[in-house]
């Protein structure tokens, strides 16, 4: 079995920041490489990371023996890549089967099933941290927002504020990597619940292998509980306030120091927080890719089917920057 060797730089991908045309260049060349062996880059990427994820898979010693876990996960990936049903998988692992070295290519009801299993959701929290982790040491600057995938026609940022908490939505609350666009850490909830509630259990998920030193949020997230689980994790929180806030003088309290500096040096400011809209450039790349809805109605099933759209956005974005080199 023959690798890919196709290797495409990363600093087409690196964006400032700015917002004029004529602060960057882009090379269209590079561009249309990378268009060119996208599948093929994340397929492989695929098929690297599967093969040395261990699995303890437990294999049953009497009865039907149990599918191999390792082609399920495939499955799944292959599934957001080509953004199809669970049919038309059953029908690409087959043609697949050479590439990813299958031997028995599982039931599209065993896909569906498997979907909506509590196993499976250890094994894909497994599987995300597995990826992560196996990334160089490094500081990152972590923007952390909140979007929202349901089986609707209708996307998240196409649905009115006030009708989100009353639908059906999987609400995923992420922390992102600016320089890279890659997802760090998450949480999924239902749609009613605020994004600073889970801003300290997205940070605490956070990969081992990560220093933060720069904390990027909206104004939803300008709380001092927000503010202060940055700072436990030694990141400066630059959180974007309210345009009414007043903060005082005397610096009792992170939220006072944040105003402050704020008021105080507007364009230092705004300068730092540039990349905090990186944040939903990760989100509407997800939907371009791989789909802002849901196939699945179970509600386990549809938070799995979550994590797998987040699962290989990891993946292909590792595959298409070069960056999976370090591995």
């Amino acid at each position: 079995m023959v690798a890919t060797v196709v290797e495409i730089t990363s600093e087409i991908f690196k964006f400032d920041g700015q917002s004029r045309l004529d602060t960057f260049s882009i090379d269209l060349g590079r561009c249309s490489e990378v268009e060119a062996h996208r599948l093929q880059l994340a397929m492989e990427g695929i098929r690297k990371n599967v093969d040395s994820f261990p699995f303890w898979q437990r294999r049953k010693r009497v009865g039907r023996p149990s599918s191999d876990e390792r082609t399920i996960m495939i499955g799944f990936l292959i599934q957001q890549l080509f953004r199809t049903t669970f049919r038309d998988a059953e029908g690409l692992l087959s043609m697949l089967s050479w590439y990813f070295r299958i031997d028995k290519v599982p039931d599209h009801t065993v896909l569906c099933r498997a979907m909506s299993s509590q196993r499976w959701t250890s094994l894909l929290e497994r599987f995300f941290s597995f990826i992560m982790e196996r990334l160089p040491n490094r500081d990152v600057i972590v923007a952390t927002d909140a979007t929202g995938y349901s089986g609707r026609k209708r996307g998240w940022r196409e649905t009115p504020y006030a009708h989100r908490p009353n639908e059906d939505w999987v609400k995923a609350h992420a922390a992102i990597e600016v320089d890279r666009f890659l997802i760090l850490s998450y949480e999924l909830t239902a749609s009613n619940v605020h994004d600073s509630q889970m801003f300290s259990g997205v940070w605490g998920r956070l990969p081992k292998n990560v220093v933060p030193v720069r904390s990027l949020a909206d104004s939803a997230y300008h709380g001092e509980a927000c503010l202060a689980a940055a700072r436990l994790h030694g990141a400066t929180p630059l959180h974007k306030i309210k345009r009414n806030a007043k903060g005082l003088m005397e610096h009792r309290v992170n939220y006072n120091k944040l105003v402050f500096f704020a008021k105080q040096f507007p364009q230092r400011f705004a300068a730092l927080t540039a990349k905090r809209n990186h944040a939903e450039t990760v989100f509407s790349m997800i939907g371009n890719l791989f789909g802002h809805r849901v196939r699945c109605r179970n509600n386990d099933a549809r938070k799995n089917e979550v994590r797998c759209k987040l699962i290989m956005f990891n993946l292909h974005q590792l595959a298409v920057t070069g960056l999976a080199r370090s591995l």
